[in-house]
């Protein structure tokens, strides 16, 4: 990763290498990063949590294997802070970057934490879908809120950026009409969004709304995210479907095991 840009700044101060946006001093970083805050999302991979105006995402697990990962995958772990700057010098509304950390020493790195700004009054898609149900909205207004998404997605993927994990949880919305992009991990820069990463996303946008709406929605919202392809809408609808059906299940199998059905 390059150490500098006209927007960031390196510096290394103790065990940690931090990028940082030039507007955010480095005792602000440390400060964050110390921070208990508030718990957003943990699993044994990694703790999200909000610190104030602040969002860290952190790299969880044994020491041992946090050392073996981050040293032989940097490029890896770094790729939300990639991302977020990437989005952000497209003008693609996003959680914005602040600053990137990395703990290490003699070449070897055990724990990094990625900063980014609180995206605040906003809920995901899924839940923002239901607030207009509730509204009692009309087909109509909930078709064209599913079109506004799809055209967020499409000016997303026109830019490079291909979100490997671009289910309804990880866009959010105030207000219906403006969507920013998180868990930007997810996202990966420099490689072409071809028929099988295409077919991936959209069976990731079906499963979060099936439960919502029928195929009478979702098949102009998956349309509306395929331009150019070759293969018939409707093979390719049924694809889509059949795909889903089998994330689903092994989604409730998982659940079950975990106890959580």
């Amino acid at each position: 990763m390059s150490p500098e840009t006209d927007s960031v700044v390196f510096e290394r101060t103790g065990r940690m290498r931090v990028w940082r946006r030039v507007d955010v001093p480095l005792a602000a970083v440390r400060d964050v990063v110390n921070q208990p805050g508030e718990i957003l999302k943990r699993n044994e991979k990694s703790c999200t949590k909000r610190v104030g105006a602040f969002v860290i995402k952190s790299s969880e697990g044994p020491i041992i294997v946090q050392l073996i990962k981050h040293t032989a995958q940097r490029a890896r772990y770094r790729r939300g802070w990639r991302a977020a700057l990437f989005l952000a010098d497209h003008g693609i509304p996003a959680a914005r970057p602040v600053a990137h950390v990395e703990w290490g020493s003699a070449g070897l790195i055990w724990r990094h934490a990625t900063i980014t700004e609180y995206i605040g009054g906003c809920r995901d898609v899924e839940h923002y879908y239901d607030e207009l149900v509730r509204r009692g909205g009309a087909p109509d207004v909930l078709n064209e809120y599913l079109k506004r998404i799809a055209d967020a997605v499409n000016a997303l993927t026109a830019t490079g950026a291909i979100h490997t994990d671009l289910a309804g949880k990880n866009i959010l919305t105030p207000d219906g009409e403006k969507f920013f992009f998180i868990d930007l991990d997810g996202i990966v820069l420099g490689e072409d969004l071809d028929e099988s990463r295409r077919f991936q996303l959209h069976v990731q946008l079906y499963d979060s709304f099936i439960d919502r709406c029928g195929d009478d929605d979702l098949a102009p919202f998956v349309r509306a995210m395929l331009p150019g392809n070759d293969t018939p809408f409707d093979v390719w609808f049924a694809r889509v479907k059949a795909a889903q059906a089998v994330r689903r299940s092994r989604t409730v199998a998982a659940w079950k095991r975990e106890g959580k059905l």
